[in-house]
């Protein structure tokens, strides 16, 4: 029974700490093209490690909310959140200086959320720990439960939550937008283009507002599709201004780029 449950976060040299797991049981949304592009099937997140790891995260994930419900698993889920805490956290806080990296956390680099109680619990622990930014993007919306709670999620000021598109869910996902004008930001995958694609984005940008998008176009290391012109931000890292960054002490590109991430409690008050 040894290492059957425990919950784990994962260092990303994009993204800084984060939170996966198992893309079989949770991509409950997943589209044929994310399936076939899903950053899950990189070399590195195929190893025995990672591919366990993502397991041992759903099983205990599941476990909790059998043993607990979400109250359960948050309480754990807080934490995780601790553990992506700056080791200079405490010493900035009491000095009131800035940490030499931001206090963030993406929720499901990889997999997706499956229940509407994993995103309750995710909502009661970032109540908890409003210092900590997280930010996710989702193709749950599929399900009418989980996005009202995702939503509630993506409410919180240290919170923010992307709808991910692409040409064979944007219809759907523009309805749950719609559901939830204020609420959610839209992520897009971008591929090829082709009138397809430019027809997509057309009806994207009709009904998203250029600051709740972010197109992320189709790419492998430094190579990526031409990108479309559009009223959203083109990611920049995908672009290639930032490079990925390894050491602790460093920002990530998504902490140094901040596009995707919500405004730090300083800027809202909070």
């Amino acid at each position: 029974m040894d290492g059957l449950y425990g919950l784990e976060l994962t260092r990303n040299s994009k993204v800084g700490w984060a939170f996966s797991v198992s893309r079989k049981e949770s991509c409950i949304g997943a589209t044929e093209a994310c399936r076939a592009l899903c950053y899950g099937n990189g070399v590195r997140y195929k190893t025995k490690g990672a591919r366990r790891k993502r397991e041992r995260n759903f099983r205990t994930v599941e476990r909790l909310l059998a043993l607990g419900g979400p109250e359960l698993l948050a309480d754990n889920l807080v934490h995780l959140i601790d553990m992506a805490r700056p080791t200079d956290w405490l010493v900035a806080k009491l000095s009131g200086v800035k940490t030499k990296v931001p206090w963030t956390l993406r929720l499901f680099d990889i997999g997706d959320v499956h229940r509407a109680e994993v995103a309750y619990a995710w909502w009661l622990a970032a109540i908890k720990r409003p210092e900590c930014l997280l930010w996710f993007y989702s193709r749950s919306f599929v399900e009418p439960e989980i996005l009202k709670k995702l939503a509630l999620l993506a409410e919180l000021p240290n919170v923010r939550g992307f709808l991910s598109l692409d040409q064979e869910n944007y219809k759907e996902g523009l309805k749950a937008f719609k559901r939830y004008p204020e609420v959610f930001s839209v992520a897009v995958m971008q591929e090829k283009p082709s009138p397809q694609v430019k027809k997509m984005l057309l009806e994207i940008e009709r009904v998203v507002p250029e600051k709740r998008l972010v197109v992320f176009p189709v790419h492998k290391g430094p190579f990526h599709v031409e990108p479309l012109k559009t009223k959203g931000v083109v990611c920049p890292q995908v672009l290639g201004q930032y490079e990925l960054v390894n050491e602790a002490d460093r920002e990530k590109p998504c902490q140094s780029c901040r596009v995707c991430l919500p405004r730090p409690p300083s800027e809202t008050g909070v």
